[in-house]
């Protein structure tokens, strides 16, 4: 990966061979000079795939946004996203990871939580330009919120697991927004019990405070929501669903 010139000098030796690369090799190339910078190569590359009908999907595009934003691009970062949009090409949750680690606008606020923006829309309000493109990109897609988020009869769920700091922060706010949209129709189905897992629970050996827990706790107290930490698993926030179905539909009623 640090040599992708000879690796690519490799690929050419293999077609002289008769053998055909594949998608994986055309990856470790694009990646490899994606690290170094060097993104007409990356580009060049990308061409070469599409030539030879290899797919662009998910795992290739987040190494390409991986690349950009190794290197503060993030003027690239939200062209690819909108590319990945336009080509049904899903995000992941290392999609969103990627591309919020390079927002530092959202990353200096989560350096003190007292005065993060609590609803997407203040969020927005704080960003300019190419940070507020790409947080857009995000939250009109909805595959990872499909990921992360569980809702039946037993349990609204949503899951952090995976997710970094940024990216826990952002999907937070679009679950809570999801779910007040949810609750405010007649015909909603109220689950008996709402759940945010944060993980360093009952079956982590993680020391000390996760970041992310304690995003969720400083979040939850300020918003004075019903999830408490769960008594027998203190990685999750928990309540009753109606009572969080009556706490968000007065907050709704306050904005």
């Amino acid at each position: 990966m640090g040599r992708p010139r000879q690796a690519e000098n490799l690929v050419q030796d293999m077609r002289i061979s008769g053998l055909k690369p594949s998608a994986f090799e055309f990856k470790s190339i694009l990646y490899g000079y994606g690290r170094l910078g060097l993104f007409q190569d990356l580009q060049r590359i990308l061409t070469q795939m599409e030539k030879d009908e290899f797919l662009i999907d998910t795992i290739c595009s987040n190494m390409v946004l991986s690349s950009y934003g190794a290197h503060k691009e993030l003027v690239e970062m939200v062209s690819w996203l909108r590319r990945m949009r336009n080509s049904n090409i899903p995000f992941s949750v290392r999609t969103y990871n990627t591309v919020l680690n390079s927002c530092p606008t959202i990353m200096e606020m989560l350096q003190d939580l007292t005065g993060i923006p609590l609803v997407i829309e203040e969020l927005m309000g704080s960003l300019k330009g190419d940070e507020a493109s790409a947080v857009c990109e995000l939250i009109g897609s909805s595959t990872v919120m499909e990921d992360v988020m569980r809702w039946d009869t037993m349990e609204a769920k949503l899951d952090l697991h995976g997710l970094h700091l940024g990216s826990s922060y952002l999907i937070l706010l679009q679950w809570l927004e999801e779910m007040q949209q949810r609750f405010n129709e007649s015909k909603c189905l109220i689950p008996a019990e709402v759940v945010v897992v944060c993980g360093s629970g009952k079956h982590s050996n993680v020391r000390g405070i996760s970041p992310v827990k304690g995003l969720v706790k400083d979040m939850m107290v300020r918003m004075k929501s019903p999830l408490k930490i769960d008594r027998k698993n203190v990685g999750c926030f928990v309540a009753k669903g109606r009572i969080v179905r009556d706490w968000l539909c007065a907050v709704r009623k306050e904005t």
